[in-house]
């Protein structure tokens, strides 16, 4: 079965730029687009992605508010989260982390960079290691 990611992202171009990712450097999964915390809470219970990818700030409620949501919900709390953020402030990782972000990755992304951890995700989830959230700090 194909793995399932969630990117929670409300601006077209960050959106334009991931489905680019994934249909040109040949992401073995499917990529789900949702705009909004709100929006995300209802898919991901729905879907039971294997990671999702979530922008900070978001319209309504914000990155880390439907972190602390989805983190506290029995059925999604194991879900892997990946803050991909333009915040880059001292403090604003340590808040990401907190809130149950396990990787933290700044925008502008280094596109590489972030395949090879996201390659390197996939290729952990398909061989059914155990932790999969613990990959290199970004």
């Amino acid at each position: 079965m194909i793995p399932t990611i969630l990117f929670v992202e409300d601006d077209f171009n960050n959106i334009s730029l991931m489905e680019d990712v994934f249909e040109f450097d040949n992401i073995p999964a499917k990529l789900v687009v949702t705009q909004t915390g709100e929006e995300a809470i209802r898919s991901v219970v729905q879907l039971q992605p294997d990671l999702i990818l979530m922008d900070l700030r978001l319209p309504g409620i914000d990155g880390l508010e439907t972190t602390e949501i989805l983190k506290n919900n029995a059925l999604t709390k194991d879900i892997p989260i990946w803050a991909v953020t333009a915040y880059a402030m001292p403090g604003d990782e340590e808040m990401a982390r907190a809130a149950g972000c396990c990787q933290y990755i700044t925008k502008p992304t280094n596109t590489q960079d972030f395949i090879d951890l996201l390659r390197k995700f996939l290729n952990e989830l398909t061989n059914e290691r155990v932790n999969l959230c613990t990959s290199q700090k970004s």
